[in-house]
């Protein structure tokens, strides 16, 4: 294989990236929404820590927390052409722990009751195919593809992580767990836009538009404290990434997000103050260091979050890939 052919290997799988729970700050992160070629096994390994009001899960605002929060997500993938589409599977399970403290003074507890537990937090199982400008083109032919816009469909479903129902009123230092003992799906519209004009290196925007349904947790962890059930309103998110290479392994970017709604519901109550309203940027970073191995990380922040939802995020993973070759050796 040639220098060219090299430098073109390099540049197709520096943009498969996956991440973890698209709640945890900025979504599933920078360049995981880019097309590559079929026939690509990946895995993602990754360190997220963050200090937010926000359960561990990501999805759940507790005005009264403060929360640090060890995440550990690996993320199983391949690519495959269906019908001549790029399509993608993807199956994620994420360990992790927190420590804080929460103000449950209105469940006549402490003002400041410590809080800590570990597990795991909630893991998915995510489908994805191409619509628009998205074929499924193995290796040599993905190569010669010339950038342009692509759209996908994605499914995405939330298994619950750990999960203790059972709380001790005299020690209720586990009442926020790492699971949320229940399912989510998600349904949007990846979509990935090149633009600049360097036709080789263009800066892409990918914009993912999604929304979230939520089934009833029947039996939550707060049934000490009086409540039958708990569910949650619909979220709707909008995820933004603006990244370019600087150099054929390099890349940098900005990350900006906003979501809506998500509001908590006790007992067929609206907790109007739990709303997700939350816009959130941050910058990333990305290195490839083989053609099999790609690292990166990034700083987002909630920028502004109604009724002072509050999440600040530091994010370090490695990509390892596999794609038969062979074709371009010959």
């Amino acid at each position: 294989m040639n220098h060219k052919n090299f430098l073109l290997l390099i540049l197709c799988i520096i943009s498969i990236n996956f991440s973890i729970k698209n709640v945890f700050a900025q979504g599933d992160g920078p360049r995981a929404w880019m097309l590559g070629p079929v026939n690509l096994f990946g895995i993602d390994a990754k360190w997220i820590n963050l200090d937010q009001n926000i359960v561990p899960s990501g999805s759940i605002f507790i005005p009264e927390a403060d929360l640090t929060v060890n995440v550990f997500p690996v993320t199983f993938l391949y690519t495959f052409s269906l019908g001549g589409r790029y399509a993608m599977l993807q199956a994620n399970i994420a360990p992790g722990n927190f420590t804080g403290t929460a103000d449950l003074s209105k469940y006549g507890l402490s003002a400041n009751q410590s809080l800590s537990n570990s597990g795991l937090a909630d893991g998915f199982f995510s489908f994805r195919i191409g619509l628009i400008g998205a074929p499924g083109l193995k290796i040599g032919k993905f190569m010669q593809k010339k950038p342009g816009f692509s759209m996908m469909g994605m499914f995405r479903t939330w298994y619950s992580g750990t999960y203790e129902s059972t709380v001790s009123v005299s020690d209720p230092s586990n009442l926020v767990n790492m699971g949320t003992n229940r399912w989510t799906f998600e349904i949007g519209l990846p979509m990935v836009v090149p633009f600049g004009g360097n036709t080789k290196m263009p800066f892409w925007w990918e914009t993912v538009p999604s929304v979230e349904f939520y089934t009833t947790n029947t039996d939550p962890s707060i049934t000490s404290f009086g409540a039958k059930e708990t569910s949650q309103q619909p979220l709707l998110n909008w995820e933004n990434h603006i990244t370019k290479n600087l150099t054929p392994k390099f890349w940098a970017g900005i990350d900006f997000r906003l979501q809506l709604g998500g509001a908590n519901i006790v007992d067929d109550s609206v907790k109007s103050d739990t709303k997700l309203n939350i816009f959130g940027g941050g910058v990333s970073i990305g290195y490839q260091v083989l053609p099999f191995l790609s690292l990166k990380g990034s700083y987002d922040e909630i920028i502004w979050g109604y009724n002072g939802a509050d999440s600040r995020m530091f994010r370090l993973g490695a990509t390892f890939t596999y794609v038969n070759i062979s074709s371009l050796k010959k």
